[in-house]
């Protein structure tokens, strides 16, 4: 984390991604209470408010020493994309001709938003799209932050998103500080209030990184992607695994990290036809899941333009399933949302596409 905010710095200091105690040492050398930090937090992000003067309740010195010290960054889409199925594409500008993504997915149950963590991807998974766009850089909390306010703001009244899922661009763990302070706003009672258990990490396996999260007391859940049960292959697909640890490496940890009491982890397994989708490889799966706490999202690959793989037959992903359910494993297969706009999982690349009925924003 960063250190608190100081008075005096040349800069006018962005509080959108600072937490109530940091807020309040900056307002404390002007002799406001703690609970002030608290308070403009809450204006900030349960109510949204795009500047100072907005915030009734302060004093109204404050509110000027504010406006002339701080400010307050608003992220913004330049274009939301619209899919049949109702899911919608959020696209923000990064910056040199550079954008990256978000996913609203409504349901009856609940309001899912899939966010990005950077723009571009160092890990090189050759099933991701992002991937081919290479790394360009970490985004900040206050723009990981930002896509759920941008997104909550597109919902109906009364409604808000309910669940956070960091499988957007880019490789979590790769951008953990930024991603742990967004964390904390987010699932915060007095911030975004989306429930830890609602928030999900997603990482193709940096080993050193997630003990971090686990001690970190936030509470997130974490999912890890896999798509094969050999090293051979893993490391064909997933380069960055032959840096970060094999699959044995992979499995002690998930074995020896202490997790919050009910938690379990995430296995989001893509499945690519010929590439880790045999029978032979869910047994081998289901030997490794009956060591340690967890539940199975089967992940069909969703096709992009020159992908060099494409979708297991319906058959042979049912068979899949199949050997993990007969071993009593609790294992689920993901429908694909988005996919007529290149919003579905692994099809993220910062691009909108001409088919989707698009609107421009900001």
């Amino acid at each position: 984390m960063s250190s608190p905010i100081a008075p005096g710095e040349a800069a006018p200091l962005d509080l959108f991604d600072r937490l109530p105690d940091e807020i309040g040492a900056l307002l404390k050398p002007m002799g406001a209470p703690p609970y002030r930090g608290m308070q403009v937090f809450q204006w900030i992000h349960q109510k949204d408010a795009a500047s100072f003067e907005a915030m009734t309740n302060l004093p109204q010195d404050l509110r000027e020493w504010l406006t002339t010290n701080a400010r307050l960054s608003r992220l913004e889409p330049v274009e939301v994309l619209d899919s049949a199925d109702g899911s919608r594409k959020l696209l923000f500008d990064a910056g040199g001709g550079r954008r990256y993504s978000a996913v609203l997915m409504p349901s009856a149950d609940r309001v899912t938003l899939c966010i990005s963590s950077q723009v571009g991807c160092r890990m090189g998974c050759r099933f991701c799209l992002t991937a081919t766009l290479g790394f360009q850089r970490n985004l900040t909390a206050a723009e990981i932050v930002g896509q759920v306010h941008a997104a909550g703001r597109l919902l109906p009244a009364g409604s808000r998103v309910s669940n956070v899922v960091f499988m957007g661009m880019g490789e979590p763990l790769d951008n953990l500080d930024a991603v742990m302070r967004a964390v904390r706003i987010i699932t915060h009672r007095e911030g975004l209030k989306v429930a830890p258990r609602r928030t999900t990490l997603s990482t193709v396996g940096l080993l050193d990184r997630l003990p971090e999260v686990v001690e970190s007391g936030t509470g997130v859940s974490i999912a890890l992607s896999l798509c094969a049960t050999t090293d051979d292959v893993r490391g064909e697909v997933v380069p960055a695994s032959r840096r970060h640890g094999n699959l044995q490496a992979l499995v002690d940890t998930l074995v020896r990290l202490p997790l919050p009491h009910g938690h379990s982890f995430t296995i989001e397994y893509t499945l690519m036809a010929g590439v880790g989708d045999s029978v032979d490889d869910a047994r081998r799966l289901s030997r490794m899941l009956a060591l340690f706490p967890n539940k199975v999202n089967l992940i069909p690959f969703n096709p992009w333009p020159g992908a060099p793989f494409q979708r297991p037959s319906d058959a042979a992903i049912e068979a899949f399933r199949r050997v993990l359910a007969d071993k009593n494993h609790r294992v689920s297969v993901r429908a694909s949302r988005g996919l007529d706009i290149g919003a579905a999982c692994g099809q993220l690349d910062g691009k909108g596409l001409p088919g989707g009925t698009s609107s421009r924003e900001g």
